[in-house]
Parts: C-alpha cells; sequence; structure tokens
C-alpha cells in the first residue's frame, strides 16, 4: 500500500433491493461507472450480505482522494440520469463515509428511497402494538 492509498478515504453504500435483481445489478453498475469522474475507485463489494433478515443485499467500499471528490461523486449531476432506476431497483440506502465528524453532525439515519405504497412515510419511530 502506498502513502496515496493510505491518503484516501472510504465511501460506504450499502443497498437493500426491491426484488428486481437486473435492474439492482444495473443501477449498482451506474453507480461505479460515475467513478473514475471523480477519481474514485471501487475498493470492495460484498454480495449478497449474510446477517439475516434486514442484512443489505450488496454493500459498495470506494475511496475517494479528498472530500471534494466524495461531494462531487454525490452530487454528480448525471445521477439524475439513472434516478428512474433507482427508484424500481433499490428499496433502501445507507451511504457512510470515513470523514471526520463534529458531535452536532449526529449519526446518520436511513432514508427510504421509495417509500412503501400503503404505509405513510414519516420521521416518527415505528413501535410495536
Amino acid at each position: 500500500m502506498t502513502v496515496a492509498d493510505e491518503a484516501r478515504i472510504e465511501l460506504t453504500i450499502k443497498l437493500w433491493g426491491t426484488g428486481a435483481v437486473e435492474r439492482f445489478e444495473e443501477y449498482v453498475a451506474a453507480l461505479c461507472d460515475l467513478l473514475p469522474r471523480h477519481r474514485g475507485e471501487l475498493t470492495r463489494r460484498v454480495r449478497p450480505v449474510d446477517g439475516g433478515p434486514g442484512s443489505p443485499d450488496t454493500v459498495l467500499v470506494m475511496s475517494f482522494p479528498d472530500s471534494v471528490a466524495i461531494d462531487g461523486y454525490l452530487r454528480d449531476p448525471l445521477r439524475a440520469d439513472f434516478e428512474a432506476l433507482g427508484d424500481a431497483a433499490i428499496a433502501r440506502s445507507l451511504i457512510t463515509d470515513g470523514r471526520q465528524r463534529s458531535a452536532a453532525d449526529g449519526d446518520g439515519t436511513v432514508t427510504p428511497i421509495r417509500p412503501l405504497s400503503d404505509q405513510p412515510v414519516s420521521n416518527q419511530p415505528v413501535s410495536d402494538p
């Protein structure tokens, strides 16, 4: 491992699919195709993740040279080109990175990409009856 490799920042994307396997793989490929535009690399992919119910269907670990590259990747306007594909393929995602955060940033949240049609979308915790 070189000094340049050690200096890279990792971005982890956990994805839960809708069951549309081909569309899921197309979406993952589209995410990976954007990496070179931002000097990013796919470091690892774990699929499917064994951990029982609720575990993600795949975990992507990407690396970038700096925070600017990560921000550019996450805000790339070309991602809008495959938004409909993501709606069909991804039920939920969680993105985390290795940047330092202050206590004011708080913990990340899991955001549904496509809400279930029969359940209202709410930021309130779900309680068991």
